[in-house]
């Protein structure tokens, strides 16, 4: 994708162009650097996903992020003419036509590059908040927007401090992913026992983790320059989201990452079950023990 064809511009018409991932804040490592007492130090990131989307994601900034006017609480989705607020500035949000139709169905040509999708294995790790709604209705909008954000700001520092990957946000949650190999096995399991020990901090909204090692499919995102998953395995670590919530665990793992030794936490088998939309073959979970 051509990251010039989808930028950020302010009122006198300074532009900042958006890429994968645009980081905005105070601080000097942002893509967007905001020089203002009012911004926090890492405030809010735009993140693309599925090729030509793009979400705002506030970081748990003290004096909020504003999308069209509204306080931003869970990941939203922009799009070319969005208005944002951070501290003093307003910002809008610019994608060319071209990229925002890059989504829609093409007839391919024997001219045009084919576009490789490979099947790896990988890791799978699904978050999600348990009770978003009722927490939406017990806050106040802005103590709702900074516990959100302060939390999906923790996930995302240590799902890439063990080297991680964030694919998707998806409002209250997340897909997160590594690539299988000999040097990961550690990485797993020390995210999952910070993420474990961010569950149970006080400060930390109530969240569920489902983890998973299968096969994905990988690339066929066109020019969108990040990774795009997708396959059984993918389907399958969200629905163990939802039947950690039917099990009322606050962790589930399948067989396949328990066997691979993806967590050094003690575990509990949680028996066998059926995955809705599945083969009708029962697998194998567990849980914290």
């Amino acid at each position: 994708m051509n990251d010039a064809a989808v930028w950020l511009e302010d009122g006198d018409g300074k532009r900042w162009p958006v890429a994968a991932a645009c980081g905005i804040g105070r601080a000097t490592s942002n893509d967007v650097m905001i020089d203002d007492g009012r911004v926090s130090r890492r405030h809010a990131l735009i993140h693309r996903q599925d090729d030509a989307e793009y979400y705002i994601i506030d970081l748990g900034s003290g004096n909020g992020t504003y999308l069209n006017g509204r306080r931003v609480a869970t990941a939203t989705r922009i799009a070319d003419g969005s208005i944002l607020t951070i501290g003093p500035s307003t910002l809008t949000f610019r994608q060319t036509a071209a990229i925002a139709r890059a989504r829609q169905p093409s007839v391919h040509t024997s001219e045009q590059t084919q576009i490789q999708v490979k099947n790896v294995p990988a890791w799978l790790l699904v978050a999600d908040i348990k009770g978003s709604t009722a927490l939406a209705q017990r806050l106040p909008p802005e103590e709702l927007a900074v516990l959100i954000g302060k939390w999906m700001s923790a996930c995302k520092e240590i799902i890439e401090a063990e080297a991680g990957t964030i694919n998707k946000y998806l409002g209250d949650g997340f897909l997160a992913y590594w690539y299988v190999d000999k040097n990961q096995l550690a990485r797993i399991s020390a995210a999952m026992e910070a993420l474990v020990m961010l569950q149970r901090a006080s400060s930390s909204p109530p969240f569920r983790l489902a983890l998973h090692m299968g096969n994905i499919a990988v690339g066929g995102a066109g020019s969108s320059g990040e990774d795009s998953l997708t396959g059984t395995d993918v389907i399958q670590v969200f629905r163990m989201e939802k039947l950690a919530a039917d099990l009322k665990r606050d962790v589930l793992l399948s067989e396949a990452s328990r066997d691979a030794g993806g967590s050094k936490l003690k575990l509990r088998d949680e028996g066998m079950h059926i995955l809705p939309g599945f083969d009708g073959r029962a697998r194998r979970y567990y849980s914290l023990s």
